[in-house]
């Protein structure tokens, strides 16, 4: 009973936040340098586009898996929210996207490869991965710190879990 109150509470969460953005079908460009970034409200950034960085892990607590490295390599993209400019986006605007980390080598096994991710104020990121599942989703908050995000991360399913920090960086285009 209580994992599908979970799943409930989730999907409606999820909703509501779909719902509040208006996920919109025409495409934003990014911002096409660091000083456009700048420009944007003091209430939001602009997240959009790829990350690179790396995932660290503190500690795991009951875990099928046994972990088999302290530290992986990790790419994120967040997709342009819809018709969204920085003078309408705000901390609402939430950014589908995908990512590319092995959490198997910290002995967690995640469903899908989704991301969810909005910036929460000015100077932070707040992001879900796996996100359209009832447990074993991994919590992402970070501070940017220049072109980069730094910060925790949290991983809880039933009955185990794992944390640990992360640092990506915008990745410059190929």
């Amino acid at each position: 009973m209580g994992h599908s109150r979970r799943w409930i509470r989730r999907w409606v969460g999820l909703a509501w936040i779909s719902g509040s953005v208006g996920f919109g079908a025409r495409a934003q460009e990014p911002p096409a340098s660091d000083s456009a970034q700048r420009s944007l409200p003091a209430s939001v950034r602009d997240i959009s586009g790829s990350w690179e960085g790396t995932f660290t892990l503190d500690s795991t607590w009951q875990l099928g898996q046994r972990a088999s490295a302290r530290s992986i390599p990790a790419r994120l993209h967040f997709n342009p929210v819809g018709d969204a400019s920085p003078t309408t986006s705000s901390a609402r605007s939430v950014h589908p996207g995908i990512f590319e980390i092995d959490f198997t080598r910290f002995g967690i096994t995640l469903s899908t490869q989704e991301a969810l991710g909005w910036s929460v104020t000015a100077d932070s990121l707040g992001a879900v991965l796996n996100p359209t599942v009832d447990h074993g989703l991994v919590e992402l908050r970070g501070t940017f710190r220049g072109d980069a995000v730094v910060g925790t991360w949290k991983f809880v399913s039933d009955p185990g879990g794992a944390t640990g920090k992360f640092e990506i960086h915008r990745a410059k285009p190929r």
